[in-house]
């Protein structure tokens, strides 16, 4: 059972003269808790009132009477407060309420784990997972927060492990670490490692996100991570490694995870630090033994500290290293041993913040980050790397050494409430960031063969192979959030953006609205809005690149035809920033036994995207120039359902399915490291996925009334499930040359489908509390290809290789003294 602190503490200070309640919601180390819904409610005869806090956590009601009442507070994140006494007299009257977040703990009294809602003031659509939900439901490789982004609805995860929201590109969104910008300076991606254990929440907000979220049209992802309180906690997980006995005894993996927190003084400052690391000794079936298997070793530490100066001024501080070891990288039924690449990477990242609460209502903040990241590719060697219908062979042609860094300045205010036709909640806020890298590339040759094994294609590169790009941006917003009567809510934004390279002012509106009518239990909500893509600095500085050089070779014994020289070029004056349209429409529903239900349609419209354009006169001529433009265009549309609930108290299940389209008029990728010839043409994403259907939650083990050994047993034992079934992923096919055959993606991957179902059960020793976590992933034990060979003159053509098998999983944690 779960267990935690006091949930909240209440203090209450009264005088005589009217009934009036002011007070402030902060958490457990003393920040304020904006948007909590606190409700009053007693008196004879009995009466109820309801406020929400504001951005410093202080809210004010009125009630009829003085007597004794009880106060509920919640807000999503929380726990909730429910039934605490306070006797109220004639007069003022000021309340103190403490909300503690939603995390796993091990004391003394039973927590109450806040029930779906709908918040009618809410016109985001806002997605979020807390503490308790990451760590319960068992999702694959549970140790990367990357894998549990596809608990989301409208997020999905690729063959090769990048993330996907909305039917957008793995660059498109706005990734952010305690609302500083994490994405990898160069490519944009989220390839930041951290403990998962020290995620207080996952949030994400995908058709109406405000003017203060940047660069990223396909959604915004910020990866909340916890803090200390007045207790020192320790906690520790999968600290005992696991043993494979495939193909000889051998340590397969190793994900220990370790949490310290505590005061650094008590209700004054408090730490925070997260440890974790990973092995991964994975073994390819297909392949022979001695060159099966790839290893992992990645590691990641995330210290915390925050200072309250004073009760209205806080000061956050926080620095995370990782560290990433992958030795053959890539190896699959298709691409052997000597063909994978040794991947080394690391990244340091420091960030501070501080928030000062000013008298009148106003919140002052102001934050700093700076990170760096290296990384060190290589292949095995220098053989010629060969393209065959059976799969690869030879050393990957690609060695390349980079180095980035990023540093950001962020400053708000927050204004107090303003009067004027309702009730009004501004802020304006500005973004500064720069970023640069430089990157060094060496190619050796590689070779392209028919089934015959003779030589259809021979491709060697020349040139320097130095890349190196610097971008400054900056961007201003404006945002109100407008209450015009009780249940009807506007949040009206603009944004200016502008940047070194592009250097045009980008002027972005949005609108959202919700309205509830009646008694809260039902939410209408629609929105529009503009938003930019970041920048990707390795396309805008791949004219920078290598050129390759192509030799055509005939079937018949004639000479080769003359070299193809190929290169890419850009005219930066030329260009614009990619940009999308995107239109919400939501309806939440509160539904009969605890259930509430939810409806949603996105549309996102991408244009001016970047692509290089193939030349119009052919792909066999002495010279391809291939220029970047602002051509792509995007598509999705999505319909999702979802139904969620929560019940005794700490449990949670939803269900969801969505339907969706992810189209392109450019879905070709040209560059030096993509050997497939192949004009450009439209069709569908590669992440595409018409059909998700997405369940997981967990319930407590009922025991049966006898005999009591078993009752003992099932005591705090609970089931974890975790189940997807959605279609398969698109792919292209190509003939024995590598030229594109038929359309781009015009084939799929087998549907996927996967249960996890997980028992996880609570105990005591040693006057601890302990959770040992067993299960079965992919109980069904489905194929799940991940890869396929897609050559259409292969003797193994549409030959596909397996994902996971049936595993057995099982989780060992030290939760801390009961």
């Amino acid at each position: 059972m779960l267990r935690a602190a006091a949930c909240a503490g209440l203090i209450v200070f009264g005088a005589y003269g009217e009934v009036a309640v002011t007070g402030r919601v902060v958490d457990e180390n003393g920040a304020p808790v904006a948007g909590a819904r606190v409700v009053l409610r007693g008196g004879q005869p009995e009466t109820e009132a309801t406020a929400v806090s504001d951005i410093q956590g202080r809210f004010s009601l009125e009630l009829g009477q003085p007597g004794r009442y009880q106060v509920r507070a919640e807000r999503p994140g929380f726990f909730k407060l429910e039934g605490a006494p306070a006797e109220l007299s004639e007069g003022s009257n000021e309340i103190s309420v403490t909300l503690n977040h939603l995390r796993e703990l091990a004391e003394s009294l039973d927590v109450v784990y806040s029930a779906p809602s709908i918040d009618p003031a809410e016109t985001n659509d806002r997605k979020q997972l807390d503490n308790l939900e990451v760590l319960a439901v068992p999702y694959p490789a549970s140790q990367d927060v990357r894998s549990a982004l596809p608990l989301f609805q409208g997020v999905v995860q690729d063959t090769r492990g990048q993330v996907h929201f909305n039917g957008g590109a793995s660059d498109q969104v706005s990734y952010s670490l305690d609302e500083f910008n994490i994405a990898d300076p160069v490519t944009g991606t989220l390839e930041a490692r951290l403990n998962i254990d020290a995620v207080r929440s996952l949030e994400l907000e995908s058709g109406r996100f405000s003017a203060a979220t940047g660069r990223g049209s396909s959604g915004a992802l910020n990866l909340e991570t916890g803090m200390g309180d007045d207790r020192f906690r320790f906690g520790a997980t999968n600290f005992i490694p696991s043993v494979s006995t495939e193909r000889g005894l051998a340590l397969s993996k190793w994900t220990p995870r370790l949490t310290f927190s505590g005061p650094i003084k008590r209700s004054r400052a408090w730490f925070h630090n997260a440890l974790d690391a990973f092995y991964d000794l994975d073994t390819i079936a297909e392949l022979p033994r001695g060159q099966d298997r790839s290893r992992d070793l990645t590691g990641s530490n995330l210290s915390r500290l925050q200072l309250n100066l004073t009760p209205s001024t806080i000061f956050t501080g926080s620095y995370l290293i990782n560290y990433i070891d992958r030795r053959n990288k890539g190896l699959s039924m298709l691409e052997p041993l000597e063909a994978t690449v040794n991947r080394r990477q690391t990244l340091n990242m420091a960030a501070m913040r501080s928030q000062s609460y000013l008298s009148r209502g106003y919140l002052l903040e102001f934050g700093f980050a700076a990170s760096r990241v290296v990384v060190r590719e290589s292949p095995q060697g220098t053989r010629t790397y060969e393209i065959t219908p059976a799969g690869r062979r030879g050393n990957y042609f690609v060695d390349l050494a980079r180095l980035a860094d990023r540093q950001q300045w962020l400053a708000t205010v927050h204004f107090p409430a303003l009067e004027g036709r309702g009730r009004h909640l501004l802020r304006i806020g500005a973004d500064l960031q720069r970023s640069g890298f430089t990157q060094h590339t060496e190619r050796h040759d590689y070779r392209v063969l028919r089934n015959d094994w003779t030589v259809a294609r021979e491709v060697s590169f020349i040139g320097e192979g130095l890349l190196q790009k610097r971008n400054f941006e900056t961007a201003l917003y404006i945002q109100d959030a407008w209450t015009l009567r009780e249940g009807l809510t506007a949040e009206i934004g603009l944004r200016l953006d502008w940047d070194q390279i592009v250097r045009n002012i980008l002027v972005s509106p949005r609108i959202a609205v919700a309205w509830s009518p009646g008694a809260g239990s039902t939410k209408i909500s629609a929105g529009f809005g503009i938003y930019n893509d970041a920048l990707n600095l390795l396309t805008l500085s791949r004219h920078q690149d290598q050129s390759s050089i192509t030799i055509f070779y005939p079937r018949t014994p004639q000479p080769p035809a003359p070299p193809v020289l190929m290169r890419f070029q850009a005219d930066e004056h030329s260009l614009e920033s990619p940009r999308a349209r995107l239109y919400s429409l939501g309806l939440e529903q509160r539904l009969p036994g605890g259930f509430v239900g939810k409806l949603g349609y996105l549309r996102r419209v991408g244009i001016k995207g970047f692509t290089f354009v193939d030349p119009s006169e052919g792909l066999r001529q002495p010279r391809i120039c291939y220029q970047l433009s602002n051509q792509r265009t995007q598509r999705y549309d999505a319909l999702e359902f979802a139904v969620n609930r929560s019940f005794a108290r700490q449990f949670h299940w939803m269900a969801g399915y969505t339907y969706s389209r992810a189209r392109s008029n450019a879905v070709v990728e040209y560059s030096l490291e993509n050997p497939v010839f192949s004009r450009q043409a439209p069709g569908r994403l590669e992440w595409d996925v018409p059909h998700r259907f997405l369940s997981w939650g967990w319930a407590p083990v009922p025991r049966p009334g006898r005999p009591a050994p078993i009752r003992s047993l099932l005591g705090e034992l609970s089931v974890n499930y975790l189940l997807e079934a959605r279609s398969g992923f698109p792919f292209s096919l190509v003939n024995e040359e590598n030229f594109a055959v038929g359309p781009p993606n015009s084939r799929r991957l087998p549907n996927y489908f996967n249960l996890n179902l997980h028992f996880e059960k609570k105990f005591r020793f040693m006057n601890y509390m302990w959770a040992w976590r067993f299960g079965l992933n992919n109980l069904t034990n489905h194929g799940n290809p991940n890869v396929v060979n897609n050559n259409v003159d292969s003797p193994f053509f549409l030959t596909y290789g397996r994902g996971q098998q049936r595993a057995w999983n099982v989780r060992l944690r030290f939760l801390g003294r009961k």
